[in-house]
């Protein structure tokens, strides 16, 4: 199949309509909204003078030429130069910052270096202590046995005291409960009797009292 550039052409323009068809949900808002807003700035502009535009670019020739006249070359504005001022004296101050850290920081590298030295000799001095304390103890084991045998020895002949002593006192406590209960059969034979005088005493009292109105009936006879 040949392709004549007349059927070129035609392909190709049935592929830009293609895509076109595809995007124009896309590109017929923005084309409408372009045109609104052209329309609501040339209500501004007049189209058939051209006094206006002049001006603007009167306007921004003029501005050219100050900026030009004001900082030319490399010379920079002055906020910029204050800018970099600025930006200079806060990268001396984190540099003196910088400087103060490292300083700080070897001061205490050389205080944790003398505090380690320290705990090191003290360790070394106690480890010597307890290993001197270790042959002393290995060096007598001996006598520590004895001293423990001794203890044992001790511990045992207190138990036995304890012991004789824990029989001797329920021994005593036995007694006591037995007195105790002595004295209490006592103390109830001595309430018995103290019933019986105090019964013998009431029917004395009774006698009495009949003898005495006896008494006092008789001289009311007479």
């Amino acid at each position: 199949m040949i392709f004549y550039p007349i059927d070129f052409i035609q392909v190709i323009a049935d592929i830009v309509a293609a895509i076109l068809t595809f995007l124009y949900p896309i590109v017929s808002p923005m084309g409408t909204f372009m045109v609104i807003w052209m329309e609501y700035v040339l209500q501004f502009f007049p189209r058939d003078s051209l006094i206006v535009y002049i001006i603007i670019a009167i306007v921004i020739v003029a501005l050219g030429l100050f900026v030009n006249i004001a900082w030319p070359g490399d010379k920079k504005p002055g906020f910029l130069t204050k800018a970099k001022e600025i930006d200079e004296k806060i990268e001396k101050k984190a540099e003196e910052l910088d400087k103060k850290v490292e300083d700080k920081a070897k001061e205490l590298e050389e205080k944790v270096e003398e505090k380690t030295e320290k705990t090191e000799a003290k360790i070394k001095k106690k480890v010597e202590k307890a290993k001197k304390k270790a042959k002393e103890i290995e060096e007598k084991p001996e006598d520590l046995e004895e001293e423990v045998e001794e203890l044992e020895e001790e511990v045992e002949e207190a138990g036995e005291e304890l012991e004789d002593k824990a029989e001797d006192l329920e021994e005593d406590i036995e007694e006591l409960e037995e007195e105790v209960e002595e004295a209490s059969e006592e103390l109830e034979e001595n309430a018995e009797a103290l019933e019986k005088d105090v019964e013998e005493l009431e029917e004395k009292t009774e006698d009495l009292e009949e003898e005495v109105d006896e008494a006092k009936r008789i001289p009311e006879d007479d």
